[in-house]
């Protein structure tokens, strides 16, 4: 006998990656703690929570992603493409708004 057959070369071959998923799947990520969390002393627990940081200019989230609004239309105003200006609204003596 020489060599595998190809169902055996597939199978050798679906083993090897399954295997490697194992492997990487026991990998333990950052936030995975390997230890348990120590405890820590009243004054020291104190200290860590005094020292922090807390300015909110510091803590801003950043947004996933730009959204752009359009920008709002006035009477008066000139649509760029167009070239056509908004009307006067109209006016409603007896209403309020």
């Amino acid at each position: 006998m020489t060599g595998y057959t190809p169902d055996e070369k597939l199978r050798l071959q679906q083993l090897r990656e399954l295997r490697r998923r194992w492997l990487k799947d026991q990998e333990l990520s950052p936030r995975e703690p390997v230890l348990p969390a120590q405890r820590m002393w009243p004054m020291e627990a104190f200290w860590n929570k005094f020292l922090q940081d807390r300015a909110p200019w510091k803590n801003v989230k950043k947004p996933y992603a730009i959204v752009e609004r359009k920008p709002r239309i006035f009477p008066g105003d000139t649509i760029l493409e167009t070239g056509e200006v908004i009307p006067p609204m109209k006016e409603y003596p007896d209403q309020h708004h």
